[in-house]
């Protein structure tokens, strides 16, 4: 069984919820998953890839992990982090399992989580992060592995491909802010369990479960 299919809740899995407590249909977008899926690979692992999508833009790609690379930051943290780490553990209030996959981790306290990005500036991708709930998604990872420090690295997907870094501390207003984000979201997960309408996220295998 992959990542993606084990019956424990993720980030990702938490923004299918919320989706679908406003009543929206959250559609996967196919194309963007692969492109950024084949961007990670081709930064943290390169020599371990066998085939890229053809669906994405190849050349694209090699630029953006090319100048990604080339980062001093995030050149130091490829030779010091480890790389996409998956962390198994169980949430202290609601007793639910949970799981997260780190695309890299220093010294168990710094996370670093890629982005690539369609944003013109940085400030527009200071944005995104409210937008898109960046903060959740730190929130979540940090507290997986009792982090202190989250980075996002941001890559431009268009010229001048500039790539920035934005970071948070754990007892910071945007962690904070996404701490209480997920805390409401796995409530909501524990009550549907406890009244018998467990919610079953699209990526879990559900021959695998056993409500």
């Amino acid at each position: 069984m992959d990542y993606r299919s084990l019956p424990r809740i993720s980030n990702s899995d938490l923004s299918e919820l919320l989706a679908d407590v406003k009543g929206e249909v959250k559609e996967r977008p196919v194309k963007a998953f692969a492109f950024g899926s084949s961007l990670h690979e081709l930064i943290l692992e390169p020599h371990t890839i066998q085939d890229l999508p053809e669906n994405v833009d190849l050349v694209l790609l090699q630029k953006l992990a090319s100048v990604a690379r080339a980062d001093p930051f995030l050149s130091w943290a490829l030779r010091f982090s480890k790389k996409e780490t998956i962390r198994l553990w169980q949430d202290p209030i609601t007793g639910l399992a949970l799981k997260s996959k780190l695309d890299l981790i220093y010294k168990g306290r710094l996370i670093i989580d890629i982005k690539s990005t369609s944003c013109r500036t940085y400030a527009d991708f200071l944005k995104s992060c409210e937008t898109y709930e960046y903060d959740r998604q730190a929130a979540f990872y940090l507290d997986s592995i009792g982090g202190k420090k989250f980075v996002f690295i941001a890559i431009q997907k268009s010229k001048p491909f500039n790539v920035w870094m934005v970071e948070y501390h754990t007892n910071g207003s945007f962690i904070e802010s996404g701490r209480k984000k997920y805390r409401r979201l796995l409530r909501e997960w524990k009550h549907r369990e406890l009244i018998g309408k467990p919610f079953i996220p699209s990526t879990w295998n559900c021959d695998a479960l056993s409500f």
